[in-house]
């Protein structure tokens, strides 16, 4: 099926203006539906989640639970497990970079093309581990 560009416009608002946005990498924008399940949980649930035996902590544990199979159908990940929410990309890299058992002679390929957010991360852990870093061009 193809995708339905002028659809997915529609889910962000802001995109109206006329706006090209392309600074997802350090702030992406939020569609329509996910700011609307947020103001649900601040309004119906708000709780922590498999933190509680309430009914606020028991229903906001059924919605992430919830989304995060969504989410791994729609990826097609092997099982929840696998699926882990993050602020965002900068968060989500710099949680693998700081979380892998880096040692010398160690080694991380990146492209000169890389948003900050995808270049620092690795640039620390190079200069904290010893790490050799290759930056090569693209093409």
């Amino acid at each position: 099926m193809p995708l339905d560009v002028e659809g997915v416009r529609r889910d962000f608002p802001i995109l109206k203006s006329g706006v090209i946005y392309l600074d997802s990498a350090a702030s992406s924008l939020t569609p329509e539906q996910v700011v609307g399940k947020m103001l649900e949980f601040y309004r119906e649930y708000r709780a922590n989640v498999e933190r509680g035996v309430h009914c606020l902590s028991e229903r906001a544990t059924e919605e992430f639970l919830s989304a995060r199979e969504e989410v791994r159908r729609f990826i097609k990940a092997g099982g929840p497990e696998e699926v882990i929410f993050t602020k965002n990309t900068t968060e989500g890299i710099n949680l693998v970079a700081a979380g892998l058992r880096w040692k010398r002679g160690d080694k991380i390929v990146t492209t000169i093309a890389e948003h900050h957010s995808n270049l620092i991360p690795w640039q620390r852990v190079s200069r904290r581990f010893g790490v050799k870093m290759e930056v090569v061009r693209p093409g």
